[in-house]
């Protein structure tokens, strides 16, 4: 029998936290993850001096300068700013604004595409509910598989506003050409075949896109957007539009600047098995905000269903141990743990 807390979560996540804002409603208990008194004594947290990386230069004749700043970036952060990756300022603003759209809908119309509330992943809604004890997260999302195309889900893709599903095929198209280039780039940095990391994933690799929308909150010192995790993906590309995410460093939570028409790429959890752990997959959230309305575009990048993956033969050595054992469906892993707010890295862990 479901506790009484659970049941409550279910309740809350039947509804929209966005209809909780229009309604005037103040966040209730299951939202709240921090006391009073950790709140007063929370610091601001500053900005964080993420590497900035030009993608225009990993494609071309002389990188290797690049190439050490990408490698750089992500042993000690574990993320970078990727500019000049050939995607079009405007036709950024047209995805931004395509899903700011799909927001302002009514709730009718929104709820037409709305996912199941206890297990059920893509669709329209919030996640499903967490376990006993773990805190909800203020925002409503919208995740859709957008590749491989036998793995998506019809139902849940928008109708309205009716550009919406045209828009997100040329984004498919145009994040397929960035992990292309991101994934060759993170091997050569390593000194490894370029392709090496793209056989991981694997010929059918998914991409996910998540439309996320966090509306304003009157407590965002007790309430969380996104609760603190790290991805279970292999990397993450994230397009925002106001700061709100944050990264865990040395114990400190600092600020993603939002640098204009570049991409965010986080590091998953798979991304640090595969290379033996000399690339990190940082702890993150998202904050809240009482003002202003935040979104953000997601688009996860996943191994293929049942692809085997592990460290690269190439980064185990004497000096570098093996770190990692090769495992399938990493993902569900993750997921299990982050409904119990744990990291999953060290189930995979020799």
């Amino acid at each position: 029998m479901a506790s009484s807390s659970n049941t409550l979560a279910e309740v809350l996540l039947s509804r929209r936290v966005q209809e909780m804002v229009v309604n005037g409603e103040q966040p209730v208990s299951l939202y709240i993850c921090r006391d009073e008194k950790d709140a007063q004594n929370a610091p601001i947290s500053p900005l964080a001096p993420i590497p900035i990386i030009d993608l225009s230069l990993l494609s071309s004749s002389s990188t290797e300068e690049e190439l050490q700043k990408l490698k750089s970036a992500l042993c000690c952060w574990g993320c970078f700013q990727a500019i000049n990756h050939g995607i079009p300022s405007s036709f950024l603003d047209e995805i931004q604004q395509v899903t700011r759209e799909f927001f302002r809908q009514s709730m009718e119309e929104k709820k037409k595409y709305s996912k199941g509330v206890v297990e059920e992943m893509e669709g329209y809604g919030g996640d499903p509910s967490p376990e006993q004890g773990q805190f909800l997260d203020w925002q409503d999302r919208l995740l859709l598989t957008v590749y491989p195309h036998d793995l998506r889900v019809p139902k849940f893709w928008p109708q309205n506003p009716q550009s919406f599903s045209e828009i997100l095929e040329n984004y498919t198209c145009k994040m397929r050409m960035v992990t292309k280039l991101v994934s060759k780039s993170m091997a050569k940095s390593l000194h490894l075949e370029e392709n090496c990391f793209l056989e991981q994933f694997g010929e059918g690799a998914t991409l996910q896109a998540r439309f996320n929308h966090y509306p304003c909150c009157q407590r965002p010192d007790m309430v969380l957007g996104l609760k603190p995790h790290s991805d279970g993906t292999g990397y993450t590309i994230i397009l925002q539009d106001i700061e709100g995410l944050q990264i865990l460093q040395n114990q400190q939570w600092l600020t993603v600047p939002t640098v204009p028409n570049a991409l965010f790429i986080l590091m998953g959890d798979q991304m640090e098995i595969m290379t033996n752990g000399i690339f990190k997959s940082p702890v993150h959230r998202v904050i809240t905000n009482k003002e202003k309305v935040r979104t953000s575009i997601a688009v996860f990048y996943t191994p293929e269903k049942n692809k085997e993956i592990g460290p690269q033969d190439g980064l185990v050595n004497e000096d570098r141990p093996r770190l990692f054992k090769h495992v399938k469906d990493y993902e569900i892993i993750h997921w299990e743990h982050y409904q119990r707010g744990m990291r999953a890295l060290h189930a995979a862990q020799v």
